[in-house]
């Protein structure tokens, strides 16, 4: 057992593999009550030692049915609207000042947990000598509902978000890691965030580096139609005053009949006043280094388990391809056919479909995340100079892009190398017997993953990448977009797919 004093109060963690692990430590008091919809407020301390022997509850969520939530690892336990919980995996609670990683689930913002199999910091911690922190955040309505008639900004959640990164600021480096070294690491709703959180006032200071892993900049819902989805709830439950009365299964039985509703940033105009890109574009004096990527087939997660689209034809993939192209469709697909044709890869109209999803969601915003960071950097003349350094410039804002390229040998290979894939590499967790069949075996993925989780622990230790495990991966720019794959074999290549990237160049949103 192990023994840590925090500012509210002593926690007893466990020992096991060479590691030491701190679960279910509240970061905020539970937002219920009055507090829901409420910004999170921290905790009152406890007396005595507090056990952090379990995970806390996962944030209220249904289950994704079928084979997909259960095949990608979404596995939850109990549910509850007191979630606001992390969990520390530390080498040693010591005062060795080690790298930190924090991680933000993603799960569309209505489902996941800092608690899944798939995202044990056992493996990071020991192997990399970090700290490694995750956590929960309030989902779907109970996170991201703006109604100003119960104090509630629509951006709970990412504050959430920010209340965790203070508390591991504060508190870390009496488990032994660094609160002056804090990289934020976050996949798909997660990486989303993470991109809303590098623009939030709120959150500036609370992070050093951030790798937004199939997730960047998105637009975010303005308030006027926001304010129409809680209105729509509100009044399902007989108005605005009732709500905090209602029971969270009851909301969440009614958020489910809300199909279609996204659940994310909203444009409040106190939380969050300005589109992120904007910001991120603007901001001359951020040098914070970032590391953003992709894997290459994302949407395949999504197009394989629709029967609809199944037998999907060349009529019908034109069809598809008028909503984000209109009359340019016919040429969009067949820039796709060409350049995945160059490529290797598929090129049926599924597989089409997938890629154009991809681009749209995915990989676009992603480079144009990344764009910005670059543009904020040419505004200040590309370079600055460090006047201890004997007039040698260096970058303000480094960027480096990444692709994941493994496939999965789930459903017949039809998933090729989809969204969700690249996290059990990242953390090492390939081999967990629900994994498996997900990730697949033997001595090839067990090479990436190490390649993967050094280069992620290279960051998180160094701001750069670079590691011996492989090639020299130079930093991204709009001229060469050099980008590492990470396959089998890890390469550098520059620019990959850039006909199809030029597709989009033209248009301004997305």
């Amino acid at each position: 057992m192990s023994v840590v004093e925090t500012s509210y109060g002593r926690v007893r963690g466990a020992m096991g593999n060479g590691v030491h692990v701190f679960k279910g430590i509240p970061f905020a008091e539970p937002p219920v009550g009055d507090l829901r919809w409420r910004a999170p407020v921290p905790p009152d301390p406890w007396a005595g030692t507090r056990e952090a022997l379990a995970f806390g509850p996962c944030a209220v969520q249904s289950i994704i049915p079928g084979d997909r939530g259960e095949l990608i690892g979404i596995a939850t336990h109990e549910v509850s609207e007191d979630c606001l919980y992390l969990n520390v995996w530390t080498p040693n609670p010591d005062d060795a000042r080690r790298p930190v990683m924090v991680w933000i689930h993603g799960g569309g913002n209505t489902v996941g947990a800092g608690s899944q199999p798939r995202v044990n910091g056992e493996h990071l911690a020991r192997i990399g000598d970090v700290v490694v922190v995750t956590l929960n955040y309030r989902l779907g309505a109970l996170g991201f509902l703006h109604a100003p008639e119960l104090g509630a900004t629509g951006n709970e959640a990412l504050l959430d978000q920010v209340a965790a990164l203070r508390w591991v600021r504060a508190e870390v480096g009496a488990f032994g890691g660094d609160p002056d070294n804090v990289t934020v690491f976050g996949q798909s709703a997660g990486g989303f965030d993470i991109a809303q959180l590098m623009a939030m006032p709120s959150a500036q200071g609370c992070f050093d580096k951030a790798v937004p892993m199939s997730g960047s900049l998105k637009r975010q819902t303005m308030a006027d139609d926001a304010h129409a989805t809680a209105r729509a709830l509100a009044q399902h439950f007989g108005g605005f005053e009732r709500l905090r009365e209602v029971s969270a299964t009851d909301i969440l039985g009614y958020q489910v009949r809300m199909a279609g509703t996204g659940w994310g940033p909203t444009r409040d105009g106190d939380v969050i006043a300005e589109d992120a890109a904007t910001v991120l574009a603007r901001d001359t004096t951020d040098s914070m280094p970032l590391m953003i990527g992709h894997t290459r087939d994302e949407s395949t997660l999504f197009t394989a388990f629709d029967r609809e689209m199944a037998n999907m034809d060349a009529a019908q993939l034109s069809q598809l391809a008028r909503g984000p192209f209109g009359t340019r469709a016919a040429e969009a697909v067949e820039c796709y056919v060409q350049d995945r044709t160059a490529a290797g890869l598929r090129t049926d109209p599924i597989d089409i479909w997938a890629a154009i999803a991809t681009d749209r969601s995915f990989r676009i915003p992603a480079i144009r995340t990344a764009e910005c960071r670059l543009r904020a950097h040419a505004a200040e003349g590309g370079r600055s100079v460090d006047a201890t350094d004997s007039g040698a410039s260096t970058p303000k804002a480094p960027v480096w892009m990444y692709r994941f390229d493994h496939e999965s040998p789930a459903r017949e290979g039809r998933l090729q190398a989809c969204h969700s894939l690249d996290i059990p590499f990242v953390w090492g967790t390939y081999g967990l017997p629900r994994m498996q069949r997900f990730c697949g075996t033997g001595e090839a993925v067990e090479r990436l993953s190490r390649r993967v989780m050094a280069s992620y622990l290279a960051f998180a230790r160094n701001g750069d990448p670079a590691n011996e495990e492989v090639p020299d991966w130079p930093e991204y720019d709009v001229d060469s977009r050099r980008t590492m794959l990470f396959a089998q074999t890890p390469e550098v290549v520059s620019a990959p797919m850039d006909a199809v990237r030029e597709l989009w160049s033209s248009r301004a949103t997305i």
